[in-house]
């Protein structure tokens, strides 16, 4: 479901109240506290839960970290139980919650699972925010603070992502829309409703909802759908909505829906790709397609605006449902095989309740001091039709008088439309000029980008329209996330292009916004196609993304000049525009990593992994950080092995694991990694990094069983050291690798003499020519360097000394084959280098490389 500005609101405030009650306990507790004891058996086991779902393999618990698992209820009932600990100001103020704590809490769970909104949630939230924190602003900073921004800026709710803290919903899976009375709750039709889920229940296969456009069909049956998913007595395996909605009812005409199913061939398969996925619907039979999943699951399939594809094949359809499935239909027309509920128009008293409703809602202040008589009055003059009343305040809203939009009823639509229109900002009004111009569902990062709007001000302009009823907001699903979007409604297209129409200039300044932003976005997804693990390159999920990669790619650009602060900002703007979008977050964690803030650029991890778990490129990204920059190398392992989990793993990845395998002195792992690394076909550089991690895994490994007199494992790394070598192309060996060629050759040979078994000192002989042999295909120069150990530094001169071979080597920090290895050098490290025995001062070591 998507999220309204009412539900958000709702949000806003509960995780306020929230995020001060965990703070009360935190600060009226320790660690020493108990926190069994102090939680109680059953909230203990049940935030231990939550809390091992959101963070796996966490490790004991204690108070601090089980708080931020409590939901409202629970952080209540833990503060009661402590009231000796607090304040006794703050007992007073927790009072004022014991007359609302029932009802509180089943507006938290509506607005964290997802359900319809009840017609006095938003004021309940909002009337006890009010009231504890004008009775103890202290103890409710959050609450106060966001009362203030409310009023200050209702429309940054907008930004927002719902996420409370809350069980797993047990509820049957279903793709039910959001209802449009989740503005305002709903109320009235408690007959209708209640007849639908009887007859659901009951024997009845097929139940039609019957009624006049407008009148809320489609409103019913959603309120049915959701209460049976709530209703542990449906038995539902799943609930799907399709909808064949194909005109709009205008006052001068009726206008076909651009894409709108237009037959019953076209409903079915629009069902059977809902009930099986994505590729479903696609067979010559839809509808036997539907009917079988009918037949294997329980399934309740409700079908709305059904008048425009009615057929003989839709009729035979629903005659031949299987047992145990159910059907809900809303029509204008009857089948005449159904179990008809006809909608009346509502009764005066639920549209006057309606009209007020929706007068508080949207704050119409013209409306909630009119006395009753003069409010009947009104709702009489409209009729009881939901959708007139709807359109009605909107007009009021705008400045507009009442009697004026009560005028002609046959006009109500387009005497509400254009006094609204009026009284839009100018930027309000562009974004609509390029919703016509570019119709379809919009995101906010795509409207901002179509009209130059920053993400505060496109927030703004869509909270006002969507409060005129021109744009409806709807959610839409983008890989493991949902994104809100956007779209022109009905009515208020069929008025804007009629009284409105975009003049040309402007229609082409629009049109050539939206081929910028897509031939950008081709670009991006061929970048991202082509070079997935490049940190420069933008993951691209669909076209809602190109405005938001733009950004970023702006970011980077940025980064690359050095310039941190304005690559940043590109970053929160993004991550305003569109907050499920993982990409804005791994593009600040780079950021944040190049100017050595790693603990922000670990949230940024986090928050992007959060969004994207199974992304391969994040988990390469975030593990390959964690293994960088030593802060976690089991996370780190764990998420580039999950990196791998893609049809063409690059070797760069599998280079990173062999590294984590290294970090964890697993030396076996870390040299098969870099083997396998080199089957995947590397280029130069990726298959030399390989040889230089699996080598280098091979020296440490080697010493490593040297130091606990395990000779056949050290032998047997040396074996896969030099079977690796002869597995790469000979110009992937230069640099280190070579190094670390002639540091395992000398190892080999300084063993054979060493040990006593025949065979093991025969094989290492062999090992370390063929070590030599493979140095000599590189290069025959090579052979003439060695190994040594240093043997001491004198730092503040910038010289030292290594021993090698029974001598002593002079050298110098300009000796050095990079000189930013001399903060690793210490007193018995390796390194390689070329002697210079001619020298007239005597020995030096030239031409140095660290070892390690």
């Amino acid at each position: 479901m998507s999220s309204t500005a009412t539900r958000l609101t709702s949000f806003a405030l509960l995780a306020a109240i929230e995020e001060d009650l965990r703070n009360a306990i935190l600060a009226a507790t320790d660690e020493s506290d108990d926190p069994l004891e102090l939680f109680h058996a059953e909230r203990y086991e049940k935030t231990q839960k939550r809390r091992a779902r959101e963070v796996p393999g966490s490790s004991s618990p204690t108070v601090s970290s089980l708080v931020p698992h409590l939901d409202f209820a629970d952080s209540y009932e833990v503060l009661s139980g402590i009231k000796r600990r607090i304040p006794d100001s703050f007992q007073q103020s927790l009072g004022l919650f014991a007359p609302h704590l029932a009802k509180v809490t089943q507006i938290r769970n509506r607005v964290a699972h997802t359900r319809p909104m009840e017609i006095d949630d938003l004021a309940t939230i909002y009337d006890v925010a009010k009231d504890i924190c004008a009775d103890s602003r202290e103890h409710w900073p959050k609450v106060c603070e966001t009362l203030q921004r409310l009023e200050l800026d209702p429309s940054y709710v907008l930004g927002l992502t719902i996420s409370l803290v809350s069980d797993p919903d047990e509820a049957p899976l279903h793709n039910l829309p959001a209802p449009e009375f989740d503005e305002t709750g709903f109320f009235g039709r408690r007959k209708e409703v209640d007849r639908i889920k009887k007859a659901i229940k009951g024997a009845y296969p097929v139940v039609s909802i019957l009624g006049d456009g407008g009148i809320g069909k489609t409103s019913v049956a959603l309120k049915a759908a959701y209460e049976l998913l709530d209703d542990s007595k449906s038995k539902f395996d799943a609930f799907v909505w399709v909808t064949a909605k194909a005109t709009i009812l205008t006052v001068n005409e009726i206008q076909r829906i651009s894409g709108a199913i237009e037959n019953s061939l076209g409903l079915f398969a629009s069902a059977a790709e809902q009930l099986g996925g994505e590729g479903a619907g696609q067979s010559s039979e839809p509808m036997e397609e539907v009917l079988s999943y009918l037949e294997h699951f329980r399934v309740l399939l409700i079908l709305d605006n059904l008048e425009t594809v009615l057929d003989q094949r839709l009729r035979e359809f629903l005659l031949d449902l299987p047992m145990g499935s159910k059907v809900i239909i809303t029509s204008r027309i009857g089948l005449g095989i159904e179990n008809p509920v006809s909608l009346e128009p509502l009764s005066d008293e639920d549209s006057a309740r309606l009209l007020r409703s929706l007068a508080r809602v949207r704050g119409v202040q013209a409306l909630e001091g009119v006395p009753a008589p003069a409010i009947a009055q009104m709702v009489k003059s409209m009729k009881g039709h939901p959708a007139y009343i709807r359109w009605f305040v909107a007009g009021v809203q705008s400045g507009r008088r009442p009697e004026e939009l009560l005028y002609k009823n046959d006009l109500v639509l387009d005497f509400c439309m254009s006094n609204v229109y009026e009284y839009l900002n100018d930027d309000a009004k562009s974004v609509l000029r390029s919703m016509q111009v570019l119709p379809g569902r919009r995101s906010q990062a795509e409207l901002a980008f179509f009209n130059d709007y920053s993400a505060s001000s496109i927030q703004s302009s869509l909270l006002e329209l969507m409060t005129t009823n021109f744009v409806q907001m709807q959610g839409a699903s983008v890989g493991q996330t949902s994104e809100t979007t956007y779209e022109l409604t009905d009515f208020g297209k069929q008025y804007l292009d009629k009284r409105h129409a975009v003049k040309s200039p402007e229609r082409n300044w629009f049109e050539n916004r939206s081929k910028r932003l897509t031939s950008l976005g081709v670009t991006l997804q061929a970048e991202s196609t082509a070079s997935p693990y490049d940190p420069n390159t933008i993951d691209i999920r669909g076209p809602g993304d190109f405005s938001v990669a733009r950004l970023l790619r702006e970011a980077l650009r940025h980064y690359e000049r050095g310039h941190f602060d304005p690559a940043l900002l590109s970053c929160r703007e993004g991550q305003k525009l569109a907050p499920g979008y993982h990409e804005s977050w791994r593009v600040e964690a780079f950021v944040q990593a190049e100017r050595r803030d790693t603990l922000s650029a670990r949230a940024a991890y986090e928050r992007a992994h959060e969004l994207a778990p199974d992304s391969p490129t994040l988990n390469y990204f975030y593990g390959s950080f964690l293994v960088d920059e030593g802060m976690d190398i089991d996370l780190g392992l764990e998420l580039l092995q999950k990196a791998v989990h893609t049809e063409q793993v690059p070797p760069a990845v599998i280079n990173q694991i062999a590294w984590a395998h290294i970090h964890l002195h697993d030396f076996e792992s870390a040299i098969a990694s870099a083997s396998h690394a080199l089957t995947l076909r590397p280029g130069t550089s990726d298959g030399s990094a390989a040889l230089v991690m699996g080598l280098r895994a091979a020296v440490y490994g080697a010493k490593k069983s040297l130091e606990t007199a395990q000779i056949d494992d050290a032998v047997e790394m040396i074996e896969a050291a030099v079977e690796l070598s002869e597995n790469g192309n000979v110009e992937m060996l230069a640099g280190e690798s070579a190094d670390r060629l002639l540091q395992l050759s000398e190892l080999s040979a300084d063993l054979s003499e060493k040990v006593d078994e025949d065979y093991i000192a025969s094989s290492c002989d062999n090992f370390a020519s063929r070590l030599k042999e493979r140095l000599r295909s590189i290069d025959p120069t090579l052979l003439s360097r060695r190994v040594g150990t240093l043997k001491n530094i004198i730092q503040d001169r910038a010289f030292g000394f290594v021993h090698s071979w029974g001598r002593d080597y002079f050298f110098h920090l300009s000796d050095l084959q990079s000189e930013e290895e001399w903060s690793y050098l210490a007193p018995g490290v390796d390194v390689a280098f070329t002697p210079d025995d001619g020298n007239i001062r005597g020995p030096r070591a030239t031409d140095m490389r660290w070892l390690g």
